[in-house]
């Protein structure tokens, strides 16, 4: 699940204004309509016949409420009195604290040029890391999903069962055999996955989903063939995850089981429609809990089969949810599925 970033860049324009003095011209004062006479002052082209009256015409500071006097800064339509004032407005960025003049704001992190460029990705939530972790298999992690990891196989059942009774909840369907949990490091993570794994990047496949059916033969010139009561199942996550991160992750694999499960007819689905679903479960179970930073990732993957797939998933689900996509796994004629999702 990879984090793709959106660039700000935090600027302000400087203006100055004036209030002048000139030779006296039958016009009339631009504020208060007088007539002008033997003097007059001009701001910004307007005439003045008064001080006072000219000072009307000067903006106030957005920030402090001062009128301005000479020169001031302009940004997104607001002016401000001095550089203090329209800093003050500015974001800070999230690892060195310093005000954000140039910087990268992604979901709703904002990080300055220097410290996302020069700070390590988190494996974990994709972020610039701040006070990084390196594991011994050397993933990256940042303080907080130091903090909050899921690092035991104790630990990850708890997470682990508490999505599946989410998922449950929200398809009103059981999965009658749940699926043995492992938690794997990056390198058996890259050895499972092999081809699947689309990055080299140290945000990359978090979760798998594995069905083994044996084979049987029956009788001595008997055919081989699937024998169903001895299928087994297997989702591997990966760990040191933040616990959040496991959870949906976990949704994710477990809607994979609980497709083969009740809607078998998609098993030769293209695979976009299956990633699609199961990211559709993930994003729903994001909602639910507001996890943003997940979600965002979610709808912004660029991915053919995860982000196309999720978006033309999410399309049919509509606002009748579960209710909507559930019609559809039972009535898509999944012959006509075109191999890559639909982006339109």
């Amino acid at each position: 699940m990879s984090f793709y970033f959106s660039r700000r860049i935090f600027a302000g324009v400087l203006f100055c204004a004036s209030v002048g003095y000139a030779l006296p011209q039958p016009e009339q004062c631009s504020v208060c309509g007088a007539v002008l006479k033997d003097k007059y002052w001009t701001y910004n082209g307007q005439h003045c016949c008064s001080t006072e009256c000219a000072d009307k015409l000067k903006p106030t500071c957005s920030k402090c409420g001062k009128q301005i006097d000479g020169q001031y800064i302009e940004s997104e339509g607001k002016k401000y009195c001095s550089q203090k004032c329209f800093d003050s407005t500015l974001p800070r960025c999230e690892i060195c604290q310093g005000v954000i003049h140039d910087g990268y704001r992604i979901s709703h992190h904002n990080y300055c040029a220097h410290c996302m460029k020069n700070s390590p990705t988190c494996f974990s939530c994709g972020l610039p890391a701040s006070y990084p972790t390196e594991l011994p298999d050397g993933r990256i992690l940042c303080s907080t999903c130091r903090r909050w990891e899921v690092s035991s196989q104790e630990v990850a059942l708890k997470h682990y069962d508490r999505a599946r009774r989410q998922l449950e909840a929200w398809t009103q369907l059981q999965i009658g055999s749940v699926p043995e949990l492992k938690l794997v490091d990056r390198k058996e993570m890259n050895a499972l996955s092999g081809d699947l794994r689309k990055t080299d990047s140290p945000v990359s496949i978090r979760g798998l989903y594995s069905r083994q059916t044996t084979l049987v033969k029956r009788g001595i010139f008997g055919a081989w063939k699937k024998s169903p009561e001895d299928s087994s199942e297997t989702i591997y996550i990966i760990d040191h995850l933040h616990d959040e991160t496991f959870r949906v992750a976990a949704t994710h694999e477990l809607m994979h089981d609980l497709i083969h499960e009740h809607f078998q007819r998609l098993e030769n689905a293209p695979l976009w429609v299956h990633e699609g679903i199961c990211q559709q479960a993930a994003a729903e179970y994001c909602r639910r809990r507001n996890y943003i930073d997940q979600l965002d990732s979610i709808e912004t993957c660029t991915d053919p089969d995860y982000g196309d797939g999720y978006r033309y998933i999410n399309s049919i689900t509509g606002f009748e949810g579960w209710h909507a996509l559930k019609r559809w796994m039972e009535t898509v004629d999944v012959e006509s599925l075109p191999k890559r999702a639909p982006t339109h």
